[in-house]
């Protein structure tokens, strides 16, 4: 039972001489200051990020078809095996744009084989022995020719050395 002398609603009559109606609502209604209302949206909405996360973005793996099965790929790869196709069917652009990548990733570069057997022709005029260690010391050719000269000026020293010592040799046998 409620008493009529008593408002329904707990809520304070305006102060002073307000009157609600048209284009009046009662004063818990009416809009707020912006302090207030700038502090209530801040506890309400949860905050935004500041920027778009751009490398989250491409490191995220994709989904693709091929061959009728679903997998993931890297963006990147995804990205060249389009531009791929795209160069194959003829698109001057995707073609010149392909080929940057590969140009950039160094798949364009010429592979030389490692020699693993077969002959080995010593340039004429070259010594031998000297060829002999450039091999053992720097690999097969093209060898530094500053490389080759201090060798050769080594070798000659060495051969020198070799043959006063022989001829020292021989004076003693003789004399001896």
């Amino acid at each position: 039972m409620t008493d009529p002398t008593k408002p329904l609603s707990r809520k304070l009559p305006p102060a002073g001489n307000y009157t609600v109606g048209y284009k009046k609502p009662p004063t818990e209604h009416q809009f707020k200051s912006k302090q207030l209302r700038d502090s209530q949206q801040k506890v309400k909405r949860p905050r935004k990020e500041n920027g778009l996360n751009l490398a989250g973005l491409f490191d995220k793996p994709l989904r693709v078809k091929r061959a009728g099965r679903t997998i993931v790929v890297h963006p990147y790869e995804a990205q060249l095996t389009s531009l791929g196709k795209r160069a194959l069917k003829g698109e001057p652009r995707a073609t010149k744009l392909f080929l940057k990548q590969c140009d950039a990733a160094g798949l364009l570069d010429p592979v030389t084989p490692e020699q693993t057997h077969g002959v080995f022709l010593i340039p004429r005029g070259a010594n031998s022995a000297i060829v002999k260690v450039l091999l053992e010391t720097y690999g097969l050719p093209p060898w530094d020719p500053d490389a080759y000269a201090a060798l050769e000026l080594e070798y000659e020293n060495d051969q020198a050395n070799i043959e006063e010592l022989y001829k020292k040799y021989m004076e003693g046998r003789e004399n001896g």
